[in-house]
C-alpha cells in the first residue's frame, strides 16, 4: 500500500516536472529542456508500469524490463543533458577523483549481482558509472564548470539515493515506514523537484 501511495506521489511529481521541462523547450528552443523533458518522461513511464502492476497484481512487476528499458533511457538523456549543457575538458581524464564514480559502481555491482539479475546490474553500473565520473569531472573544476555546480550536486546526490533504496531493498522487505527504502524514495520523489532549478542555472545556450 505504501509503496504504491509513494509511487503515485512520484508520478505526480514527474508529471509537473516534464511539463515544466516541454514547455521551456518549446518557449525557449531549447535542446537542454528536451533532453530534460526526455529524463523526466522515461523516468515516469518506467513508474506508470511499475504502478499499474501494484495495483492490478498486487505485486511488483514479474517483468521488470519494461521499466528498466525507460530508466536506462532516463540516465542516458541525464547525462546527455548534463553533456550539452558543459562539454568535458580533455584534461578531465587525468584528473583521479572522478574515477571513483565508477570504480565505486563496479564495487556495488558485485554485491548487486549476488542479490540478484547480472545483465540489468550490469547495465545500472556502466550508466551510474558514466553518470557519477561526469558529475564529478565537473566537480573538481568549479571555475571552469561554474554553471553546472548545482546540476551536477544533483546528479551526485540521485545517483546516491538511487544506490540507498537499492541497498535497502536487499535487507528491508517490510511494507511499513520503518523500511529506509521508501523513504529513500521519497528523497528521490523530491530530489526531481530540484533538478528544475538546476538545469535552469546549467543552460548555457
Amino acid at each position: 500500500m505504501i509503496e504504491s501511495i509513494e509511487n503515485a506521489l512520484q508520478i505526480i511529481v514527474l508529471l509537473i516536472c516534464s511539463g515544466i521541462a516541454l514547455y521551456r523547450a518549446i518557449a525557449n528552443h531549447s535542446q537542454t529542456w528536451v533532453l530534460a523533458f526526455l529524463f523526466f518522461g522515461s523516468w515516469l513511464l518506467g513508474d506508470i508500469y511499475w504502478l499499474v502492476c501494484l495495483l492490478f497484481y498486487g505485486q511488483t512487476p514479474q517483468i521488470s524490463i519494461v521499466s528498466d528499458l525507460s530508466w536506462y533511457g532516463s540516465y542516458i538523456f541525464l547525462y546527455l543533458l548534463l553533456y550539452h549543457s558543459s562539454a568535458p575538458d580533455k584534461d578531465s581524464r587525468k584528473h583521479r577523483l572522478p574515477w571513483l564514480g565508477p570504480v565505486f559502481a563496479a564495487g556495488m555491482a558485485v554485491f548487486f549481482i549476488t542479490q540478484g539479475e547480472l545483465l540489468s546490474n550490469l547495465i545500472y553500473a556502466s550508466l551510474m558509472g558514466l553518470l557519477l565520473f561526469a558529475a564529478l569531472s565537473r566537480k573538481i573544476d568549479r571555475k571552469r564548470y561554474q554553471n553546472q555546480q548545482f546540476l551536477s550536486g544533483m546528479i551526485l546526490l540521485f545517483c546516491l539515493l538511487e544506490y540507498g533504496l537499492w541497498t535497502a531493498s536487499c535487507f528491508w522487505k517490510t511494507d511499513t515506514l520503518s523500511n529506509p527504502y521508501y523513504w529513500f524514495d521519497f528523497l528521490l520523489t523530491v530530489s526531481f523537484v530540484f533538478f528544475l532549478p538546476a538545469i535552469k542555472k546549467a543552460v548555457t545556450e
